[in-house]
C-alpha cells in the first residue's frame, strides 16, 4: 500500500511538471514574430516610397500643366495709372499659376511713382488680379503743354493725360520739368506742400498757386487775384489762421495785397477801383 500510495503521488505530480509554464528569456524573440515583423516594416518603406512619388508626380503635374497656365492678369484701380503699370505686368506665355512672380511684379509696379501702393493675389485657376492705389495730387507743376503732379507727402510724378486742372500751382526756381528730380527741387515740393497743407482745413480761401523765391519766402495767390505774402515757413499755422480770419472780414476781391509775413505786424492794401466795383454789383 505503501508502495501504491507513492506511486499516486508521482502520478500526481507528473501532470503538474508536465504542463508548467516557462516564459522565454529576456530579449528573447520567436522566428515568426521576428519575420512578419520585418515584412511588415518592409511593407511600410514601400508604402512611403509609393506616397513620396505620388507627391512629386502631383507637384510636377501641378506646376507643368498647361492648365494652369495664367491667361489673364488684370489691373483694378485709377484708369490713367493702370496703363501706365500695364507693360510692367506682362507675364511670357504659359507661366505657371504657382511659379507666378507676384512679388517680383509687385516690386515692379511700386516703382511707379505715381503708384502709391500695390497687391498682387492669384485667382485659382489661371488668373492674377493686381490691384493699385494711386496718389492723390494737391498740387501741379505746369511747363507748356506738360504737367507734373505733386501728392501730400511731397512725391512728384507724372501721369499722361492729366494735367492737374483745377489744383493750385507750385512754382519755385528748381520745380521744373528737368530738375523735378534734384535734392533742391524735392525740398522746394516739400515746402510748398506743407503750405498746402496747412491750408487745407480753411477750403473757403480759395488758393490757384504757391509761390517760393529763392530766400525762403512764400507766395499765395488767390482766387480773386489777391496776393498773400506769408514770408518763411515760421509760425505758418498761425499765418494761415489769421489769414482765413482776413477774408471773413475783408472780401478778397477787395483785397491787391495781404502781408502776414509778420503776423503781428500784418497788412494789407487795397484793390484800386474795388470800392466802386463792388458798389456796383450791389
Amino acid at each position: 500500500m505503501a508502495d501504491a500510495g507513492a506511486q499516486v503521488k508521482k502520478r500526481r505530480r507528473t501532470p503538474a511538471a508536465a504542463g508548467r509554464f516557462h516564459p522565454p528569456a529576456l530579449g528573447a524573440s520567436h522566428p515568426r514574430v521576428e519575420g512578419e515583423s520585418r515584412a511588415l516594416r518592409a511593407l511600410r518603406r514601400v508604402m512611403r516610397l509609393c506616397a513620396l512619388a505620388l507627391v512629386v508626380e502631383l507637384g510636377y503635374g501641378l506646376l507643368t500643366s498647361p492648365r494652369l497656365a495664367i491667361r489673364t492678369v488684370e489691373l483694378r484701380g485709377d484708369e490713367n495709372v493702370c496703363r501706365e503699370v500695364a507693360d510692367l505686368v506682362r507675364l511670357p506665355a504659359g507661366t505657371n499659376y504657382f511659379r507666378a512672380p507676384t512679388e517680383r511684379l509687385a516690386r515692379a509696379v511700386s516703382a511707379c511713382p505715381a503708384v502709391r501702393a500695390v497687391r498682387v493675389a492669384r485667382d485659382f485657376p489661371n488668373r492674377l488680379v493686381v490691384t493699385v492705389q494711386r496718389r492723390e495730387p494737391v498740387g501741379v507743376i505746369r511747363e507748356g503743354k506738360r504737367a507734373l503732379l505733386v501728392d501730400a507727402q511731397g512725391v512728384v510724378y507724372a501721369i499722361r493725360n492729366e494735367m492737374g486742372w483745377g489744383l493750385p500751382e507750385l512754382a519755385a526756381p528748381h520745380l521744373n520739368l528737368r530738375e523735378a528730380g534734384t535734392r533742391e527741387a524735392k525740398a522746394e515740393a516739400a515746402a510748398l506742400v506743407a503750405v498746402l497743407n496747412a491750408l487745407a482745413p480753411y477750403p473757403q480761401v480759395g488758393v490757384t498757386q504757391v509761390r517760393l523765391d529763392r530766400g525762403g519766402e512764400v507766395t499765395v495767390m488767390l482766387e480773386s487775384g489777391a496776393e498773400v505774402r506769408l514770408g518763411t515757413q515760421e509760425q505758418l499755422a498761425e499765418k494761415v489762421k489769421l489769414l482765413a480770419a482776413v477774408l471773413r472780414r475783408i472780401a478778397p476781391e477787395r483785397i491787391a495785397t495781404l502781408d502776414l509775413s509778420d503776423p503781428e505786424g500784418a497788412y494789407w492794401r487795397p484793390r484800386e477801383g474795388a470800392d466802386r466795383i463792388a458798389a456796383e454789383a450791389r
